[in-house]
C-alpha cells in the first residue's frame, strides 16, 4: 500500500507552518521532506507541492499510484466544537465551512485519482511520528506543542504497535478562548516578549543559560499534574510588562533571568507530567514529540530522571514531522502489520550524485578539485582552521543539520564560534554551537553520556575538556551533542577519525548549512550559492572540494 502523508491541504489549515510530505510504501518509510527546502521560504506554509513531487520521485511513483492520502489533522474534531469557539473561529474560520470539505475531496480526486483520504489528528500524528520510529515495544508517549485541534498536551501509551490515548490538557473549555491555555504558546509569548522574534524559541533556550530562574512563573506556567495546572500566556504582560524588550534593544540581566525562569518552569512542568505518566503505567521508556520537544534541556531533564530508562525524540518532532506520523499511523490502521522500526539516522530527503554535482560546477565555471580521500582532505582543512561547508548524501529531516547539510569547524579553536556567528551565520554572538562526536568516545568528554543521534539532548562537558573545546562549550558548561557511528554516516565518521589524528579529538563543530533567515541548503545549487555569499572557506560536495582564493 502506498501512503502519502501531508500536513497541509488547500483552503483548510491555512495557519499550518512547516508544510511537509512523507511517503510510506508497504509499511516502510521511504522519504520525508519539508516544503521550505524546495521553495527556499523558511517555515513555508501552504500545500507542499514540491515536497510531494520529491517523495513520489524517491519512491518511483506517480500520483496515480497513491492508495491513501493521510492528513495530519482531523477537521471533524474542529467541527465537534461549537462553531463559536473563539480561538479557531478567529485563526481559521474555514474549518467550520462544510464547502471546504467538498472542495478538498474534489481536489484529491483530481490530484490522486485512486487515493482514499484518512484524517489523523494532530497529536496522534505527533505520537505516531515518535513511537513508531523509536524501536520501543512499549513506551509512554508525551506530545506537547502550541496547539492540536483541542489540546496542548496529550499522554498516550504505545504497546505492541498500538497507540492509546490516556489523558490530555485541553486548550480551552467548552466555549473556547481567544488566548488558549497552551504550553508551547507560553514559551512563544515569552520569546516574542523578549524581542527574540517569531520561531525564536531556540534563542530563548540558549539565553536561559546566561541567567538565573529568579522570577515567579506560578501564575504563568505551573503544572503539577494533568488536573492541577495553571497555563496563562496573557499573564506574561500583566505581571512583567516592564521587562518587555524590542529586538534592537540591549539584553539585560533581567531578560536573561526571565528566560531562565521560563525554562525552569517548562522543565518542572514536563518533568511532573512525565512522572505522572510513569506512575500510571510503570513503563520506564518515553517518546516525546511536538514542537516543545525541540527543547533539548527539557528532554535531558526527563532522560536523567530515576523513572526513565530510555528516551526517544525523532529529529522532526515539530510540525515538520507530522506528515510522516500521519502516514505511519494510516499504515497501522489499514495494513495487517503496524510499522515499527528504530530510526538510526535522519537522511530522508533528496540526495545528489557526483555527476549532478560536477555538471553544476562546470556550468558555474568555478575552480574545483576531485579527491580520492575526501575525509582526509576535509579533516586537513578543518585542522588548518578553515570553516567547511559539507554537502553529502541525502538531506536531513528536521531543523538540525545532522552531518549531510552541515557547516563544520575545529571545536578546539578559541573564538571559532564568534567567527562563524559573525561571518557566516550572521546571528547573535551568545548563541551556542553543537559538536558531532564519535559515538564510542562520548563518555570521555561528556558527563552522564548517552547516545544522541539527533542533537536533541544536552550534556555537561567534562571540566577537564572545557578549556580544550571552547567553540562548543556553552556558558553553563553544556553542549547539545550529536553522536555518530560508522553505520549511520560512514564518510563523516571517517572525517572524525582523520581529524582526531590531527587535533586529538574525534569531534567537530557542526551547525546548519545556511545563512540567517534561510532554510538549510537542499541542492548543490543552494550549497554553491551559500558558499560564495558567506564567509565559508571551503566547500565539500560529494567527491569535490572548492576553496576560495584569498588575497
Amino acid at each position: 500500500m502506498k501512503i502519502l502523508g501531508i500536513n497541509q491541504v488547500p483552503g483548510m489549515f491555512a495557519w499550518v507552518h512547516d508544510s511537509a510530505a512523507a511517503l510510506v510504501s508497504d509499511g516502510r518509510l521511504v522519504a520525508s521532506a519539508e516544503e521550505e527546502r524546495f521553495s527556499r521560504v523558511r517555515h513555508a506554509k501552504g500545500y507542499p507541492r514540491q515536497a510531494i513531487a520529491y517523495c513520489l520521485k524517491e519512491g518511483g511513483l506517480s500520483k496515480n499510484d497513491i492508495d491513501v492520502l493521510a492528513v495530519s489533522h482531523d477537521p471533524y474534531k474542529f467541527l465537534r466544537q461549537f462553531p463559536w469557539n473563539l480561538h479557531w473561529r478567529t485563526l481559521a474560520p474555514n474549518i467550520f465551512n462544510l464547502g471546504v470539505f467538498w472542495f478538498f475531496r474534489k481536489f484529491v480526486a483530481k490530484e490522486f485519482p485512486r487515493a482514499k483520504i484518512v484524517y489523523v489528528s494532530h497529536h496522534l500524528s505527533h505520537a505516531a511520528s515518535t513511537y513508531r520510529c523509536s524501536g520501543f515495544d512499549e513506551a509512554n508517549i508525551l506530545t506537547v506543542d502550541g496547539a492540536g485541534e483541542t489540546e496542548t498536551f496529550t499522554f498516550w501509551t504505545g504497546k505492541n504497535g498500538v497507540i492509546t490515548k490516556v489523558w490530555d490538557i485541553p486548550l480551552a473549555g467548552l466555549w473556547g478562548a481567544r488566548h488558549p491555555k497552551s504550553i508551547g504558546l507560553v514559551y512563544s509569548r515569552v520569546t516574542n516578549f523578549l524581542g527574540l522574534g517569531t520561531n525564536g524559541e531556540g534563542k530563548t533556550m540558549g539565553l536561559a543559560s546566561y541567567g538565573q530562574p529568579i522570577y515567579d512563573f506560578k501564575n504563568i506556567l505551573d503544572i503539577e499534574d494533568h488536573r492541577r495546572y495553571r497555563i496563562d500566556r496573557g499573564a506574561v504582560s500583566r505581571l512583567y510588562g516592564d521587562l518587555a524588550r524590542k529586538a534592537d534593544e540591549p539584553l539585560t540581566e533581567k531578560h536573561k533571568n526571565f528566560a531562565a525562569s521560563l525554562q525552569r518552569a517548562l522543565e518542572d512542568s514536563l518533568f511532573n507530567l512525565a512522572r505522572e505518566a510513569y506512575g500510571k503505567t510503570g513503563i520506564r521508556k518515553f517518546c516525546l514529540a511536538g514542537g516543545v520537544a525541540l527543547n533539548c534541556n527539557m528532554n535531558s531533564r526527563i532522560m536523567s530522571a530515576d523513572f526513565c530508562d530510555g528516551l526517544f525524540v525523532q529529529p522532526a518532532c515539530y510540525d515538520g514531522g507530522i506528515a510522516m506520523g500521519a502516514a505511519l499511523e494510516a499504515a497501522a490502521r489499514l495494513e495487517k502489520v503496524s510499522p515499527m522500526f528504530r530510526m538510526e539516522n535522519a537522511y530522508w530527503g533528496p540526495g545528489y550524485g557526483n555527476d549532478e554535482i560536477e555538471t553544476l560546477l562546470r556550468e558555474a565555471r568555478v575552480p574545483y578539485v576531485r579527491h580520492e580521500n575526501v575525509p582526509a582532505a576535509a579533516a586537513k582543512l578543518l585542522a588548518e582552521g578553515q570553516i567547511v561547508g559539507w554537502f553529502q548524501g541525502r538531506m536531513e529531516l528536521g531543523p538540525r543539520a545532522l552531518g549531510n547539510r552541515s557547516i563544520l569547524a575545529d571545536p578546539t579553536v578559541p573564538g571559532m564560534n564568534d567567527r562563524i556567528n559573525t561571518s557566516i551565520k550572521h546571528r547573535e554572538q551568545w548563541r551556542p554551537f553543537a559538536p558531532i562526536v564519535a559515538e564510542e568516545d562520548g563518555a570521555k568528554y561528556f558527563d552522564d553520556y548517552k547516545q544522541s543521534p539527533f542533537m536533541l539532548l544536552t550534556f555537561l562537558v567534562k571540566e577537564a575538556f572545557r578549556p580544550k573545546l571552547p567553540a562548543i562549550t556553552h556558558i553553563d558548561g553544556s553542549a547539545r551533542i550529536q553522536t555518530l557511528n560508522a553505520t549511520q554516516n560512514p564518510r563523516l565518521y571517517a572525517v572524525l577519525r582523520e581529524f582526531e589524528k590531527l587535533r586529538g579529538v574525534p569531534m567537530v563543530l557542526n551547525t546548519s548549512f545556511n545563512d540567517a533567515g534561510e532554510p538549510i541548503v537542499c541542492s548543490p545549487k543552494d550549497a554553491l550559492r551559500c558558499f560564495y555569499s558567506t564567509g565559508l572557506d571551503a566547500l565539500v560536495m560529494g567527491d569535490y572540494i572548492l576553496t576560495k582564493i584569498k588575497s
